[in-house]
This record gives C-alpha cells, structure tokens and sequence, in this order.
C-alpha cells in the first residue's frame, strides 16, 4: 500500500465526430489516506473520508485528428503536479467507489 503521491497513468480522449481515440500518459494523484472512523457514533456523528487529490494541477491540450469539420478538436486534460489527502471535490474529481478505467475508448485507438 502506498500513500497519496503522483503517478503516470494511461488516459484516453475522444470525441464525437472525431474517429479515433488517442491514449497518451499523464500524471495523476493516487494511492491511500488515512481515516478514522469513530467507534461510538451517534445521528448527530459526520463521516468524512479523505481521498488522495489533486493539491496543484495544470491542464494541457491535444488535438484529435481527422475530426468532421466544424468539430473542436481539441482536448483539455488535467495534469497533477502535487497530491494531498483531502475531502473529494466533484467539480474535477471523480469521488465513486468504482469507475470506468481511464483508458477506455469506443473507437479505433491510437496511441501517442
């Protein structure tokens, strides 16, 4: 087990009118923060469990390919630069216990 840090990790991006799907590496925030959980708990008794986060990030851009005219082909990425334990933001995290891998693509894949 290791404790919250940063690590690279395989993204995916695509989008419609767009017919590929890029994979590329990234940098994200992941592993465990500790969390205590009270033994005598109460209606009135908060649960808060921290998770590893983003403490700085910057974002980056690509462009996806061939895509039909008319279409942004842009992409913005989130890149950690820092990773602290903190209570989940879901404006730019995702707080579920499980979700989709981060390099799943529905189209033809490339990878950069």
């Amino acid at each position: 087990r290791h404790v919250c840090h940063l690590a690279n990790a395989t993204i995916s991006a695509e989008k419609d009118h767009c017919p590929v799907c890029i994979t590329f590496t990234t940098s994200i925030c992941t592993g465990y923060c500790q969390t205590m959980d009270p033994v005598y708990k109460t209606a009135l008794s908060s649960f808060k469990q921290n998770i590893c986060t983003y403490k700085e990030i910057r974002y980056d851009t690509i462009k996806l390919p061939d895509c039909l005219p008319g279409t942004d082909p842009f992409f913005t990425y989130p890149v950690a630069l820092s990773c602290y334990c903190d209570l989940c933001k879901m404006d730019y995290s995702d707080c579920t216990v499980e979700s989709s891998e981060p390099d799943v693509c529905m189209k033809r894949r490339i990878s950069i």
